[in-house]
């Protein structure tokens, strides 16, 4: 009897180690997956980045273009770094650029679809990374008095990953400037706001996403006082109904289905 119970011991010692290590095997093999795709998307954005650098810096037509038009070379740039990637995928809306962080990338957009380019990369290739994503409510052009910006909170730091920043006045202070690229000019924004909520109202019963088309003024002095209230941090810019806002937004894991906003209106 003696003799059986310690088999019986040893055959249950042998399988909880044979599971722990399958356990370690599989949480291993999900984690090289993981960091081999994030390699993969990090390069595939970077291709896209060296894309639009070569267009500005090298190309022939930049040159001709600036000699026709030598008031404005910025924005003869512009156009044909957005030109030359419209070409390569017609889903591509405009450029976001935060100097001094890791924030310069395509905007995309598909018309009432949100979640394609949060899980494909510029290529039309699965990448859980994805890349930012103008709201399938505003307009292809940006022309919208409110534009809202989807992008992942990648561990990484990619695409909106370095937004969380953000929560401290030393980063603010040093990245209060967004840059944003279109097919015709070259946009400015200043930043009024930096907010924690969810993404239904479910914090405070405030959905952001409801004030994507702002048509009228009532609204407009809502949403930004709104803002202003519940901003992390005391910003003496503000907004005043004709201004265009300008809202990024990604998750935030400090709540549940939370989200981290940072507002900004266009000037200049």
């Amino acid at each position: 009897m003696q003799k059986r119970r310690g088999k019986i011991k040893k055959t249950i010692r042998n399988t909880v180690l044979a599971l722990s290590c399958i356990t370690f095997l599989v949480f291993t093999g999900v984690f090289a997956v993981e960091i081999y795709e994030d390699q993969k998307s990090c390069a595939n954005l970077k291709k896209v980045q060296a894309m639009a650098a070569v267009t500005v810096s090298e190309s022939k037509a930049i040159e001709n273009s600036i000699s026709e038009d030598p008031d404005d070379p910025i924005n003869n740039l512009v156009a044909l770094k957005i030109e030359y990637l419209f070409k390569k995928n017609k889903d591509l809306s405009g450029w976001l650029r935060i100097n001094g962080s890791e924030i310069d990338y395509p905007i995309m957009y598909r018309e009432g679809d949100n979640d394609y380019y949060l899980q494909h990369d510029f290529f039309g290739n699965e990448d859980r990374n994805g890349l930012l994503v103008l709201d399938k409510r505003c307009s292809f052009d940006m022309s919208d008095n409110h534009l809202l910006i989807h992008g992942h909170n990648m561990k990484s730091g990619a695409l909106f990953g370095t937004l969380k920043y953000y929560k401290e006045d030393d980063y603010l202070r040093k990245h209060q400037a967004v840059e944003l690229d279109t097919p015709t000019e070259q946009r400015f924004y200043e930043i009024i706001a930096v907010v924690d909520t969810t993404a239904n109202g479910e914090k405070d019963g405030f959905n952001y996403a409801d004030y994507i088309s702002i048509n009228d003024k009532e609204t407009f002095d809502k949403y930004v006082a709104y803002l202003k209230a519940k901003s992390m941090h005391k910003i003496a810019a503000t907004a005043t109904y004709g201004d265009q806002l300008l809202t990024l937004s990604t998750c935030d894991y400090t709540m549940k289905n939370g989200r981290l906003l940072v507002v900004a209106k266009r000037v200049g």
